[in-house]
């Protein structure tokens, strides 16, 4: 009996490696980087061109594809919940941040996290819903990653998430080109995934310089902090060439750093961001009216202790562009756990 027991055991634990080294193989054969220096062809094509000392206004906004309402609270953050409640949730979430966006009206945006096939949204297809209500705008969309199925957490799995950045314009782009930032290689690439930023070339009327705008999502819970810092000097070093060339660069992105206010730095995604390695010729342009981001351990609760609030999402310009105002568009974290920060600004001559 005792040795039938055993033999049974010994199945199953058999069974379960087999499972598991199964599983670790297809996750590394699915694991696949999105191509560096990849060209992108903007949708919906404008010919209009941006003007010198005219006023614009750009947004940057990380949507949380769809899926993180004032109740969420994170696994990876300390919370407990994994995917969007449900396909409904996550297209009204998309639909409040369309709203904010129309209500706005800038020149320019930059979106983060945009999934469009990935079950933490429920497999909702976020830039259609974006790219069919806004027609004034042009529309370049940059995939960050295409992971595996992560079976993680065991009892209700993120599953496989299609998800990237996006920007809008109302003028023309007359080029846009995705680059690799680096990432960790050990097996915390599953779960930090892939991360890219994008360059998008506008023309300026009666100029021979252009409009350069970058997007980006740096990484958030990563462990090693050296590449953290690489992902930095590298968007600043591909910043210098435009900035070289005395080109008007505009960087609107969630840095994942603080960019104004108080820094925590025992947290992996709000330590203090290094201005003094920042792009020469450029600075930060932060807003100070409002947090643009809440901490995922609990439910959003301003009077809450345990939130923890900040400033990671914002612009880095250069110094040939003039800075008129910047504000968090203040929705106590309605759509997304990041707020939309809106900047207005002047290209001088």
């Amino acid at each position: 009996m005792l040795k039938r027991l055993l033999r049974g055991l010994a199945l199953i634990f058999a069974v379960l490696l087999v499972m598991i080294g199964g599983y670790f193989i297809y996750a590394y054969a699915q694991y696949h980087r999105v191509p560096n220096d990849l060209a992108e062809a903007p949708l919906n094509p404008k010919t209009n061109r941006v003007h010198l000392n005219q006023t614009y206004k750009m947004m940057t906004f990380n949507i949380g594809y769809g899926s993180y309402p004032p109740s969420f609270s994170f696994f990876m953050d300390g919370g407990k919940d994994v995917r969007a409640t449900s396909k409904k949730a996550v297209q009204s979430a998309i639909n409040e941040d369309i709203r904010l966006i129309k209500k706005e009206n800038p020149d320019f945006g930059n979106i983060q996290e945009i999934d469009w096939n990935a079950d933490r949204s429920q497999h909702v297809n976020e830039p259609q819903m974006v790219q069919d209500e806004l027609l004034p705008y042009t529309t370049v969309l940059t995939q960050n990653y295409d992971s595996a199925y992560l079976f993680y957490p065991l009892t209700n799995p993120i599953g496989k998430a299609k998800s990237g950045i996006m920007t809008y314009s109302k003028y023309q782009i007359e080029k846009s080109t995705r680059y690799q930032l680096p990432i960790e290689t050990n097996f915390n690439k599953f779960f930090d995934l892939d991360r890219a930023f994008d360059v998008n070339i506008l023309p300026i009327t009666s100029s021979s310089k252009h409009l350069v705008i970058f997007n980006t999502h740096l990484s958030a819970f990563i462990k090693n902090q050296k590449i953290q810092k690489q992902q930095l000097l590298t968007l600043f070093d591909a910043m210098q060439k435009y900035v070289n060339q005395g080109d008007y660069v505009i960087c609107g992105a969630d840095y994942n750093h603080a960019l104004a206010g108080k820094a925590h730095n025992e947290l992996t995604w709000m330590k203090e961001f290094p201005t003094k390695n920042l792009t020469k010729g450029m600075r930060v342009v932060a807003p100070t009216n409002a947090p643009t981001v809440r901490s995922l351990d609990v439910p959003y609760n301003q009077k809450n202790p345990k939130n923890i609030f900040g400033t990671i999402d914002g612009f880095l310009v250069s110094d040939n562009i003039e800075s008129l105002s910047v504000q968090t568009i203040n929705n106590d974290f309605k759509s997304s756990d990041h707020q939309p920060v809106v900047m207005s600004f002047k290209l001088q001559k």
